[in-house]
């Protein structure tokens, strides 16, 4: 191999590798990932629960947090108004023919109306087979947040579910 090609090369892997430890940096800095959370919505997180990673671009923000076990993830997003429509949240946690990913067919558990915030919102759970083959569930709560519509999935084994905590947690949001 030519010297001034593995130069290259050598210099390449560094700065890249360098790129993504500062994008990574960046992206987990638990700062960053409080900060989009609490512009979104300020709640009270509970206990065991750590910052995960935070993703910032155009008009959309999302800022997730994970358990201490790492199986369940509380992630709050923020979108310009009009792209989280209840009706389409809902369409896409039931199943669908239509859809091919790596979980399978949802089962809709169940749907109801809170108040969030002083507004109403929309609470949809459901159940489906993750790519491992465990069985989660999930909260979907469309909700007014600070700048618009705003989304809260909470996503956790069915084996590990309980209802206090969801509602428990739904009802920190303010």
């Amino acid at each position: 191999m030519n010297k001034n090609l593995s130069v290259v090369i050598a210099v390449t892997l560094i700065l890249g590798t360098g790129v993504i430890v500062a994008v990574r940096q960046i992206i987990t800095n638990p700062n960053r990932v409080d900060a989009v959370a609490h512009r979104i919505a300020d709640f009270d997180l509970p206990l065991g629960y750590e910052t995960d990673y935070v993703v910032e671009a155009l008009d959309y923000a999302i800022a997730t947090y994970i358990s201490a076990d790492g199986q369940t993830h509380l992630s709050f997003m923020q979108a310009p108004d009009g792209v989280f429509h209840e009706d389409t949240v809902l369409a896409g946690y039931i199943p669908s023919t239509g859809r091919h990913d790596d979980w399978g067919d949802a089962t809709l558990i169940s749907t109801g109306q809170l108040i969030i915030r002083d507004h109403p919102a929309t609470l949809t759970v459901s159940e489906r087979i993750n790519g491992e083959g465990v069985l989660y569930r999930s909260a979907n709560l469309v909700f007014q947040g600070r700048s618009g519509t705003a989304l809260l999935v909470i996503n956790q084994p069915a084996s590990e579910w309980t209802d206090a905590f969801i509602e428990s947690f739904i009802a920190s949001i303010h």
